[in-house]
């Protein structure tokens, strides 16, 4: 039996990816997944740098996003070695030449003191869902579009939606605007 990889990601990248990248849904469970079957394949093919450090391209089927993902070889545990994705940004944003000059570095190595207030993962999972659902052309539109919806075809499905999509709105955004308002 060969390695097993695992996959953490950190804070930051959890960060990168409300903050950087805009997405405020995002299906971390696939992420995982995906770079856990990404890196075994490396591995087998013997293509994973002895440095321990490299960049994979990821598109996110949700939003539809090209992101780049930075990854770093951590610890290892008898046969199983875990990686942390310690970056998020759009692939566009990253370029050759902020990488050798150490502006990617840096960035990297920047710790997150206070987190963002984090939504129920419950809540997150249901909102994801209608989210995925919904035939939208902005998505910041979304819940107007959730709410036309409801408005042409009187569902009782599409009201819970609008109003779930309401709540976790306002509730999240008042949240965050409260946290602000403390730190002044």
């Amino acid at each position: 039996m060969g390695v097993v990889h695992k996959t953490n990601i950190t804070d930051e990248a959890k960060v990168d990816i409300l903050e950087c990248v805009g997405l405020e849904a995002f299906d971390w469970r696939t992420l995982k997944s995906e770079i856990e079957e990404y890196i075994t394949h490396l591995s087998r093919a013997r293509r994973i740098p002895w440095w321990g450090y490299f960049r994979a391209d990821y598109i996110d089927e949700g939003s539809g996003k090209r992101l780049k993902l930075f990854i770093y070889k951590a610890q290892a545990f008898g046969a199983m070695q875990i990686w942390d994705v310690k970056g998020i940004c759009e692939a566009d944003a990253w370029t050759k030449e902020a990488e050798d000059d150490g502006q990617i570095r840096t960035w990297i190595e920047s710790k997150v003191n206070e987190l963002p207030i984090e939504i129920d993962w419950v809540i997150r999972a249901r909102v994801h869902e209608v989210l995925k659902n919904t035939d939208k052309t902005l998505w910041v539109n979304v819940l107007e579009e959730v709410a036309n919806a409801f408005e042409y075809e009187r569902d009782k499905e599409a009201a819970a939606e609008v109003a779930l999509l309401q709540s976790v709105y306002f509730e999240f955004r008042g949240r965050r605007a409260h946290k602000k308002n403390n730190r002044r």
